[in-house]
């Protein structure tokens, strides 16, 4: 077989591929030896499946299909749902939380944790692979499409099969309709949990901001301590030195020998009054307990004569009087 036979069977098989498949809307059909870029996607020869390509530099071949996304003329506006990223990837958009940079980027996937800003870039500036570029349609729209392809055809089999076999697939389909339900509770619950650990990661966040903050509330607390220790050692350091100057003074000068004379004469002015005083507040004390002794030891004296008294109304008339008699005892005036 020539090379000019086989480039014609080449060349027709491209065409008859080119014919059968229709590629995704947003998407065209690279042409044969057309350079192959990142973004492009392979497409298998049962148009079945689709692959990042893993060639880029490459051309495409005579039996190969490739595709590319075309350039959209003007930049999307993200919106909550499901996206495709121009990697061919699907993601849940929703608004971003609070705790994220929010006015850069508003949209990001919970799951993946990946932003994007209102035009549906990943980067700031530039293109990426995870670029939002294709609105699915809502994320509730997308769970009640998750039923197996194997429930989606019952209804037109039905037709054809048994009333038993018909009930059983309907039994079936309501048994995966359930689990489905059941399968939605969950993931209710699931985000539920996920919001839950979002406020906790949140108020960790905090907490840990609020830590270092206090952390170098100390630092600055330390350096400025270390600095107060560092002039206290320098006017230490300076006091020694006047304290050795000191001490090499001669011991002989005639000042420093009035001086002491002068000290000798206080420190001894100062024993004699503390003597003093200390005398004195011995001969108080002493004349106190003295006085109260011969006081208590008086009224003993004069009671003595009443022990043998059996009247109650001498005894409170005693008592009245007392006061008095103390007085008189003690010598104390009347007023």
């Amino acid at each position: 077989m020539s090379d000019e036979t086989t480039t014609s069977e080449q060349l027709a098989e491209i065409e008859g591929q080119a014919t059968d498949y229709t590629p995704p809307d947003g998407w065209r059909l690279l042409e044969v030896g057309e350079t192959i870029t990142l973004g492009d996607e392979y497409v298998e020869s049962d148009y079945r499946r689709r692959y990042p390509t893993k060639r880029v530099g490459s051309t495409v071949g005579a039996t190969e299909l490739y595709i590319r996304r075309i350039e959209r003329p003007e930049p999307i506006q993200v919106c909550e749902g499901r996206w495709e990223t121009r990697d061919g990837k699907i993601r849940n958009v929703t608004p971003t939380p609070e705790d994220f940079e929010v006015d850069l980027y508003p949209w990001w996937d919970a799951q993946y944790r990946q932003t994007w800003r209102a035009n549906g870039q990943h980067h700031h500036s530039g293109e990426s692979m995870l670029d939002l570029v294709t609105y699915l349609g809502s994320i509730e729209e997308a769970k009640t499409q998750e039923l197996p392809a194997k429930t989606q055809e019952l209804p037109a089999k039905t037709q054809e099969l048994p009333a038993d076999t018909a009930d059983e697939l309907r039994s079936e389909v309501s048994y995966v309709q359930n689990l489905l339900g059941e399968s939605r509770r969950r993931v209710t619950h699931l985000e539920s949990l996920v919001a839950n650990l979002r406020t906790i990661n949140a108020a960790q966040e905090k907490a840990v901001d609020a830590a270092g903050k206090e952390n170098t509330a100390l630092q600055r607390e330390l350096a400025v301590a270390k600095e107060e220790l560092t002039i206290a050692a320098a006017v230490s350091q300076q006091l020694q030195i006047e304290l050795d100057a000191a001490q090499q003074v001669p011991a002989d000068l005639p000042e420093l020998r009035q001086l002491r004379l002068r000290l000798a004469d206080m420190t001894l002015d100062r024993d004699q009054y503390k003597d003093a005083w200390n005398q004195i507040f011995t001969d108080q004390t002493t004349i106190r307990e003295t006085t109260a002794a011969e006081t208590v030891e008086a009224i003993i004296e004069w009671l003595q004569h009443f022990r043998g008294c059996n009247s109650p109304a001498l005894a409170l008339l005693l008592l009245e009087a007392l006061p008095h008699i103390m007085r008189s005892l003690t010598g104390l005036e009347q007023d």
